[in-house]
Formats: structure tokens, C-alpha cells, sequence
């Protein structure tokens, strides 16, 4: 019999500094825990996840924690079910966080299912130990699984140097978004290569707004800022202080900047937060409705002004998904009268990348078939967005990527990060 699972994603506060230790830990014995034989009946198991490159530009690992549904129906009315999971690293440092659940609130269906925790974190490469303790606190039951594992380092570094000053292990919090995409509680720093000579400086242009001729393009919203606001965070923390000179978010709906920042050390996320609370499509005015087709040569207009604020030798990047401008729009492209030499870089999200489709077969009652069953799987149908931003930006010579997945950004990082460290003319 396949049971079914389900799935609960519980995270505690995430602390995510060298030798990071959670209080609740120091609320039980958890070392001693740690030599002792297993004093709970509840059937668990604890694995780690294949560490994977995440749009953070980091290595994201997934603790998960699977308890037995029958285990847990007997135990509905008793006190909280707490996951504590601690990690080591080479140097003997740990890292530590926690969840937990009201068992009261558990289904009534647990018994046919199993319950999983899971809980993420950021790695870099080397060796680790892992240690999770389940603790039941209505009868005191606690059991303690322990194994090893190993983050191999990426076959191709493609920015050299920019996890040199990362902690080796910093969990990620479970929160929604905005937070949840550009997660303001992680405090580790990409650093890139600090140059030699004085670098280039960076102005970023974020467009937030989907495109006005393509109602699809919304159901890629959400997937859109998980991915672009990671990179506008990576972007800030490229070369050392002073090197972002001026970030803009703009609302091209409303033909507004909703956030502007110069001189970037630090993004400031609460001001980022709002703006982009201000530029939720579902509440455009009548003006703006009526305004719209101005909205290809509003943007030509920033990314001049932008550029004419700028010195010479300076690094444009702007990361937009696709936009299709209405009809009626002036697709004029940018003139370069009285522009210093930039170099332009525009990042293009297209959302997330297709996935195997499997046929169903009606001689398994309609089920789909497994892989092994079915080698010929055919890719789920992509609908893509005609880009009418590209075009606008072609005398600029702008160098296009186009993203799908987190590889994909981290090559369009690494020639941002060419640009910085090698400035036009040098």
C-alpha cells in the first residue's frame, strides 16, 4: 500500500552566524541525548538533500525529517512535537534551529500518512555532521538520528572567490513572501573578486511590472521577484564599498519609480519592501490604464537619465521579465547622444524551466507511466512572452541572457562581474 505524505514545511528563528547556537537547545540535554540509546517508540527517519545552486547564488541544502503517521495518531492530544536539528562543520562549529507542531492539530488522517519536516540551509563545500532530535513534549519521548555528509564544491566555479567569507552553514527561515524571495534575516555576504584596478560602477534598473500584452506573463509573477530580487541582493554585494551606484525599482504600469538608492552599502530592504507592495498590479489607476502606451519610452527615458548620472566606464544591469508593450506603443530605441560608454546587461527571466511531461496510459487505468516504464517523455508546452524591452535597449550593444534556472544567473552574474572588474577602456 503507497501512502501518502504530507507535506509541512516548520522552521524556527534561523541564526545563521559561526558557531550559531539556538536556545531552545539549551533547554534539553541534547549532548547527552546525543550517547544515548533511543528512548522513544515513534518510527522516524532524517536525511540531507542534494545541496543545490539556489538564485541566492548559494548552495541550498534540505534537512527532511519524516515521522511515521501511525506513531503519531496515538499521540494527536499530547503536547508538541519539536524538531531540533543541529549541524557541524569541519571546524567543530554548530549550527543550529528548530520547529515544532501543536499535535493537537494534526489531521485526523495522520494515521495513513506520514508527516515531514523540512528545513533548509545555505553550505559551502566540506564535510559535515548532522544531528536531529525529536522530542515529543506532552510525554517526553526524544529520539536522535546522526549521520554525515558531504557538500562537493560546483564543477565550474563561475565567480571565483564569492563564497570566500560565507559561513559554512546558515539556515534559511520559512517566511512569506516578499521576505521569503530576498530573505532579509540571512546576513551572509557574497563577495566577488575585489579588483586590482578601480572598478566600474554598477547601476541596477528593476523592472517589477508584467507585460501589459500578455495576461500569461501573471502567472509567472511570483516566480519572477523569487528570482530577480536575489539577484538585485547579489549585485549589491559585487566588488567592495562604493562599487553599486545607484539602484532603481521601477513600476513600468504606472511609469513610476517606486524605489530609488544611491550609494549602495546595503540594500534598505523595509523602503524595498513597501515599494514593492506599491506596485501590486491589481490596483493600477485609471490615469496610468489611460497613459500606458507611454510606457516603452518612459523606461528608454531612465535608462538614459540613469546613464547620464553615471561617469564614464560605468556598468548598467537590468533585470526585467519579458515585456510585449501594447499595441500603439513608440518602440524607439534608446539614442546614444550624450551617453557615456556603459556596459549594459539585461537579465531576463522567463520563468521557471520546463519540466517531462509523461503521457497517461490507459492500460494502467489512466495513471502515468514511471520512467522506467516510459523512456520517450515529452517536455511540458512553453508559452513564451515576444520581449519588446530588448529591442529598445539595442544601440546600447546591451549583452542579453536569458534565465530559466540558477545556473543560467550565475552565468549572467559572471559577466556582470567581467564588467566590474574589467571597465571599459581598460
Amino acid at each position: 500500500m503507497i501512502r501518502s505524505v504530507v507535506y509541512l514545511l516548520l522552521v524556527g528563528a534561523a541564526w545563521g552566524r559561526a558557531d550559531a547556537l539556538d536556545p531552545s537547545f539549551a533547554k534539553i540535554p541534547f549532548e547527552r541525548w546525543l550517547t544515548e540509546r533511543e528512548s522513544s517508540n515513534i518510527r522516524w527517519t532524517a536525511a540531507v538533500s542534494r545541496p543545490e545552486l539556489s538564485f541566492h547564488l548559494r548552495l541550498a541544502a534540505r534537512v527532511v525529517v519524516k515521522v511515521d503517521g501511525k506513531d503519531l495518531e496515538a499521540r494527536r492530544a499530547d503536547g508538541r512535537l519539536v524538531f531540533l536539528v543541529q549541524i557541524t562543520g569541519q571546524d567543530g562549529a554548530r549550527y543550529q534551529d528548530h520547529g515544532s507542531i501543536e499535535l493537537a492539530k494534526l489531521d485526523e488522517k495522520i494515521k495513513s500518512a506520514n508527516l515531514e519536516y523540512t528545513q533548509s540551509a545555505f553550505v559551502v563545500p566540506g564535510d559535515y555532521k548532522l544531528a536531529v532530535a525529536l522530542l515529543n513534549t506532552g510525554t517526553g519521548e526524544h529520539s536522535v538520528r546522526q549521520t554525515e555528509f558531504r557538500v562537493t564544491p560546483p564543477q565550474r566555479d563561475l565567480l571565483p572567490g564569492a563564497w570566500k567569507d560565507l559561513p559554512p552553514v546558515e539556515f534559511i527561515p520559512s517566511d512569506e513572501p516578499p521576505e521569503g524571495w530576498y530573505l532579509p534575516g540571512v546576513k551572509g555576504r557574497l563577495r566577488w573578486a575585489a579588483p586590482e584596478t578601480r572598478p566600474a560602477r554598477v547601476n541596477v534598473i528593476l523592472n517589477v511590472a508584467l507585460s501589459e500584452a500578455d495576461p500569461w506573463s501573471r502567472r509567472t509573477q511570483s516566480s519572477g521577484l523569487a528570482a530577480l530580487l536575489p539577484a538585485l541582493k547579489a549585485v549589491t554585494h559585487a566588488g567592495g564599498s562604493g562599487v553599486v551606484e545607484h539602484i532603481e525599482v521601477l513600476d513600468l504600469a504606472r511609469r513610476r519609480a517606486t524605489f530609488q538608492q544611491e550609494r549602495v552599502e546595503e540594500l534598505d530592504w523595509p523602503r524595498l519592501k513597501t515599494a514593492l507592495g506599491d506596485a501590486n498590479p491589481a490596483a493600477i489607476d485609471l490615469k496610468s490604464l489611460s497613459e500606458r502606451h507611454h510606457s516603452a519610452q518612459y523606461l528608454v527615458s531612465t535608462v538614459r537619465r540613469v546613464m547620464r548620472a553615471s561617469e564614464e566606464s560605468c556598468v548598467v544591469v537590468v533585470l526585467s521579465p519579458p515585456v510585449a508593450f501594447e499595441t500603439g506603443e513608440d518602440l524607439s530605441p534608446v539614442s546614444l547622444e550624450a551617453l557615456p560608454s556603459c556596459r549594459v546587461i539585461y537579465i531576463r527571466y522567463r520563468g521557471p524551466p520546463r519540466q517531462p511531461v509523461f503521457p497517461l496510459d490507459p492500460m494502467m487505468g489512466g495513471r502515468r507511466r514511471g520512467m522506467r516504464n516510459q523512456p520517450m517523455a515529452r517536455e511540458e508546452p512553453r508559452h513564451y512572452v515576444a520581449d519588446q524591452l530588448a529591442n529598445t535597449l539595442k544601440p546600447l550593444n546591451a549583452k542579453v541572457f536569458d534565465v530559466e534556472a540558477p545556473e543560467e544567473m550565475a552565468r549572467a552574474m559572471a559577466e556582470v562581474q567581467k564588467a566590474i572588474l574589467k571597465p571599459t577602456g581598460q
